[in-house]
């Protein structure tokens, strides 16, 4: 069996481009970050398992799906029963439209449809067997006239003390016989996905040490973002972010139509060997994972030019020139 190129690969669905649609589907827990168009057409029977709709924010590339995502839920052929919760920024007048008129259109749906608004530093439990796992939002910086949000999936786990780490197995049992269990082991919580939708770059505090960070890089140069509207994120500043936060693995999505893959590749590379990151780098291009890794050789690891070996002979040149 080919071993994975990234971690996430079979569990991750999605499509992404800036101004068009996003969204991203976890397999894992049945959770979908954003409800960009053409979601039901690409997941087609797999909406069926979504449990939970997470919301970043209300512009319509990013809820334009919602509405079919519904109507299939409703007459298509699957589990036509199962909850569905969209979870969206509190007060999102946008969000509140598409609400509204899905509860005109769609009156009599076969499931449940919950609506709930969230605010900041709010939890969501998730379907989880060992109720280890849980959600947890954070503001991001977007639009100035309504809230958005980024996402956490936090694990609640176990790891030794400092003191007690460099000890072998049968000191750490002695020292837990002596001392008790408590004293020796300490909980932590270990984010283990992160994703943050459209946004100016995030917070580090908010997403330190997250294993695995799916960031907007809508520009690739700083000059790109020839409206200065300040909405988005460039390359540089998500790299400076991911390196502060210490990810382990970093998901670019959300990028400008104006790249082509190869440029995207091209750039990411170089931006990667100059800086000798110690993270490994996916970019989603369009509904394509395709990995960049880090410069310590692990899987996907850039030739000289910058193309992947992974996928060196699966290239997609297409691409058009953004107005």
């Amino acid at each position: 069996m080919t071993k994975a190129p990234f971690p996430l690969q079979d569990q991750l669905r999605g499509f992404s481009r800036a101004l068009f649609s996003t969204w991203l589907y976890h397999r894992r827990f049945n959770l979908l970050f954003d409800a960009g168009e053409g979601l039901s057409t690409s997941l087609l029977n797999r909406v069926f398992g979504i449990r939970k709709v997470f919301l970043s924010h209300g512009h319509a590339d990013h809820i334009a799906g919602l509405i079919n995502l519904v109507n299939i839920r409703n007459l298509g052929a699957g589990d036509q029963t199962t909850e569905l919760e969209i979870h969206y920024p509190q007060g999102n007048a946008l969000v509140e439209v598409v609400k509204n008129y899905l509860a005109q259109t769609q009156s009599e749906l076969s499931f449940s449809l919950a609506w709930r608004p969230l605010e900041p530093g709010q939890t969501v439990a998730l379907d989880d067997r060992r109720g280890k796992t849980f959600l947890r939002t954070f503001r991001t910086q977007h639009s100035q006239k309504q809230l958005s949000l980024g996402y956490n999936i936090v694990e609640a786990r176990s790891r030794l003390r400092p003191e007690f780490a460099a000890l072998g197995q049968a000191e750490i049992n002695q020292a837990i016989w002596t001392h008790g269990k408590g004293k020796v082991v300490e909980p932590f919580e270990q984010i283990i996905f992160t994703y943050g939708g459209d946004s100016r770059p995030l917070p580090v505090g908010a997403i330190t040490e997250s294993l695995f960070l799916c960031h907007e890089c809508t520009y690739l140069k700083r000059e790109d973002d020839e409206r200065n509207f300040h909405q988005h994120s460039i390359l540089d500043e998500v790299l400076d972010v991911a390196e502060a936060a210490r990810v382990k693995t970093l998901l670019l999505f959300h990028l400008s139509l104006r790249y082509t893959q190869e440029e995207v590749r091209s750039l990411v590379g170089q931006a990667l060997r100059r800086r000798g990151a110690a993270f490994q780098v996916v970019f989603l291009f369009g509904d394509r994972f395709y990995p960049l890794a880090d410069l310590a050789g692990r899987p996907g690891t850039l030739d000289p030019s910058g193309v992947s070996a992974l996928d060196e002979d699966d290239r997609d040149t297409a691409g058009e020139e953004k107005p």
